[in-house]
């Protein structure tokens, strides 16, 4: 039987008013600071000899599965879907600018190497739309060096909105919210922009090198510079090596943009940096799962979909999206292992995790903000109980009379 079952009937103001204070809801919000118990200096959850037995696994994946979608992290992923997107335009801008500024005297073959791209990844299908689509983002970059600034800046503000969006998400995670102050906050979100950025420049980098781009780009720069020995050593002995080479740097620079992001991104201080944890490994296989299903979608489904380009735009949506989803999945991966080695050590990391916060400025600052709102309630809830309270007196003493 239920709490509401023996209430009485609804009809009368004090009946509903009886049965209101009977149903029981979940504050979101809160106006007191939780204090963790943050371990000793010598206790390490994650000392090598602090591994997680089967109930603990058990509890992590029990909680992943819960917390997934209580704490409604599939939204958030989309909130930093959007904020993917919005950063794509002027990246494309910023990346076309610098190519064209580096290779001035031979814009030429930029402008070919970006229909080659297209060629080879878009649909035929859809390629000439493509072109056009990428033809009025990089129209601009006639204008030089002031649409590289503007772009770049552009592009860096878009970027850090999602690592903001990425810190939101990751503080909700392990249940804190954020402490540091503003400045603080924007300027190590911008800092992991700027690592982010840098890496992702390098794995793209890393890809697109093959021998095509070293025949168009770099080989007659090398020989307009007079190194011919630079050529010939690139083209015999080093992009044979690199061709191997790829795919495993791809993933170590891939999994230290994600050891970094995990590890600075929440407000919560772990006991030592990792570079690789389980979560990131989650995080890494699964993309590379979500893009080379679109990878494939692309060139079997793409070119032959009732929906044409709609269908392909859906698409990226979809695909950038689950990527979004799998990196909060890793993250929350690593918070719910964490909170299993504390519970091992004997940590009461039933409800909160324990491992300290970097900050907890801000929090105290949000908290009295909260608890002045809550007085002006107070205020306003009192006032009308003294004029429910008069009402009532008046009611009696007519009622006397």
């Amino acid at each position: 039987m239920s709490a509401l079952d023996d209430a009485p009937a609804t009809g009368s103001k004090p009946a509903r008013k009886q049965a209101a204070q009977q149903q029981k809801i979940a504050p979101s919000t809160v106006t007191t600071l939780v204090t963790v118990e943050s371990p000793a200096a010598d206790v390490d959850p994650w000392a090598r000899g602090n591994r997680l037995r089967k109930d603990s696994w058990g509890l992590v994946m029990r909680r992943v599965w819960a917390d997934f979608f209580h704490d409604a992290l599939m939204d958030r992923a989309a909130a930093m879907t959007y904020f993917t997107l919005m950063a794509f335009a002027p990246t494309v801008l910023a990346a076309y600018s610098i190519a064209t500024l580096i290779f001035s005297s031979r814009r030429g073959e930029v402008e070919a190497l970006t229909a080659q791209f297209i060629d080879t990844y878009v649909p035929r299908s859809m390629a000439e739309e493509a072109g056009n689509i990428v033809s009025s983002i990089i129209g601009s970059t006639r204008q030089g060096t002031f649409a590289l600034v503007v772009s770049v800046v552009i592009s860096l503000f878009a970027a850090s909105a999602y690592v903001r969006a990425f810190s939101r998400t990751a503080n909700t995670v392990y249940g804190r919210v954020e402490g540091r102050g503003t400045i603080r906050t924007w300027a190590l979100m911008w800092a992991i922009t700027v690592v982010l950025v840098i890496g992702a420049v390098v794995v793209l980098c890393a890809n697109l090198l093959r021998d095509t781009v070293v025949d168009s780009v770099i080989e007659p720069v090398a020989l307009r510079l007079g190194l011919h020995g630079t050529v010939d050593f690139i083209g015999s002995i080093f992009m044979p090596v690199w061709n191997w080479l790829r795919f495993p740097i791809t993933v170590v620079v891939a999994l230290a943009l994600i050891a970094v992001w995990y590890h600075f991104a929440p407000n919560v201080r772990p006991s030592r940096f990792r570079w690789i944890t389980l979560g990131s490994v989650v995080a890494l296989l699964t993309n590379l799962v979500v893009w080379g299903a679109f990878s494939l979608y692309i060139k079997y489904l793409a070119g032959v979909s009732i929906y044409g380009a709609f269908g392909t735009v859906m698409a990226v949506f979809m695909t950038v999206w689950l990527s979004n989803t799998m990196l909060i999945l890793g993250i929350k991966i690593d918070a719910e292992v964490l909170r299993a080695k504390e519970l091992q050590l004997g940590l009461h990391a039933e409800r909160y995790i324990q491992a300290p916060p970097r900050s907890e400025f801000a929090a105290q600052q949000q908290v009295r903000a909260k608890q002045k709102l809550e007085e002006r309630s107070g205020r306003i809830f009192a006032g009308a109980a003294r004029s429910e309270h008069r009402t009532r007196s008046e009611h009696r003493t007519r009622a006397g009379k």
